[in-house]
């Protein structure tokens, strides 16, 4: 075929298809992003500073660490028919659609990494990092004094809890030190909607609105990302089967996003050596993820 690729090659997504993945993947979409240009990248961390009064100076004793980003690969592979590719435009075309098409997938489960694996991250395929809830439901660092479950609120699903719990996952991050209204998120399955619209203030006033087209909705004035991939799993998977998470997110810039490639396409024609006429199209990206800090996030989870 005089349209074979043998390298891995950048896939320039189309406008349309980048603005479909940014809305399905609140990581994408939100996070911070931080180019990396080996699999492994350390951002220097300070856990804050003290500050003294009038002509004395006095040395700061807080900690100073960093955070590891380690990629992992998000992969995809698709089989086709040569007689079905009869000239390059073929090739080009069956690319944009696949790499769209798998675009969708890896949104979901790129998010449900990020989000809500129950595992603990080590790289692997199954648990590539540390999610925001497990982040959440574990002790912190040295250096963090954080404790194993002080931003987790569980939400029993019953009515007369929803007010409440809503109210109280945002409050464990919005008193803290890693709140800046400006920039603060809320991650939510859309599983929430409909909690969401049932729920109502003291003064009969919806907590949530729904924000007119080309605007996020909101919960308590804080935009709402909606993910698939915000459910509860043991490994990433793009099907969740476990209980709905929201995340409140103190300040976006606390997701820590690492891009080291692409989204990256390779292509592999048939040779006179195969028994069959196919091409194969492998799709892939290398990302990594971590929270900088667990107190800049809370996590509530609807077990019912």
């Amino acid at each position: 075929m005089a349209a074979s690729i043998s390298n891995w090659i950048p896939i320039e997504w189309d406008e349309n298809t980048l603005t479909r993945l940014n809305q399905r993947s609140a990581i994408e979409g939100y996070a911070r992003g931080y180019a990396m240009s080996t699999d492994q990248k350390r951002v220097l961390r300070s856990l804050g500073m003290s500050v003294g009064v009038g002509s004395t100076y006095s040395s700061d004793s807080s900690t100073n660490d960093y955070v590891l980003l380690d990629s992992v690969k998000f992969t995809g592979q698709f089989i086709v028919d040569e007689d079905d590719l009869a000239d390059a435009d073929s090739v080009v075309d069956t690319l944009s659609t696949k790499a769209a098409d798998w675009s969708k997938t890896y949104a979901v489960k790129f998010d449900n990494a990020c989000v809500a694996v129950t595992g603990t991250g080590d790289g692997s395929s199954g648990t590539p990092f540390n999610s925001i809830y497990k982040t959440v439901r574990s002790n912190g660092v040295t250096g963090e004094s954080y404790t194993a479950d002080d931003n987790y609120v569980n939400y029993n699903g019953q009515a007369s809890a929803t007010y409440a719990s809503l109210s109280s996952v945002v409050a464990k991050v919005e008193q803290g030190l890693y709140w800046n209204p400006a920039n603060s998120l809320v991650i939510a399955h859309p599983a929430f909607r409909d909690v969401f619209r049932n729920t109502k203030d003291t003064n009969n006033m919806p907590v949530f609105i729904q924000g007119p087209a080309g605007t996020p909705d909101s919960l308590f004035g804080i935009p709402v990302a909606w993910s698939l991939g915000a459910k509860t799993s043991p490994i990433a998977t793009e099907a969740p089967a476990g209980n709905p998470v929201l995340v409140v997110v103190g300040d976006t810039d606390a997701l820590m996003r690492g891009d080291r490639t692409g989204p990256e396409a390779q292509i592999s024609p048939s040779t006179a050596h195969d028994s069959t006429d196919e091409t194969a199209l492998k799709l892939k990206v290398r990302k990594a993820f971590e929270v900088s800090h667990p107190k800049a996030v809370a996590v509530l989870e609807k077990t019912a």
